[in-house]
């Protein structure tokens, strides 16, 4: 997640090329993956709270 917010932020036009669903191999699998952190990341979030202040 942060290298692609990194490529987000730094190299928007890059970032730009690899989302774009009619002209990149990447996009779909990236669309995937960013579904995928919305669900686990909160989760991960969650439980390393738990443990720090348990």
């Amino acid at each position: 997640m942060h290298a692609l917010s990194t490529l987000a932020r730094y190299q928007p036009a890059q970032w730009a090329r690899h989302i774009d669903v009619d002209a990149s191999v990447h996009a779909v699998p990236i669309e995937r993956l960013l579904a995928k952190a919305c669900h686990v990341l909160p989760v991960l979030i969650a439980e390393t709270l738990d443990e720090v202040t348990t």
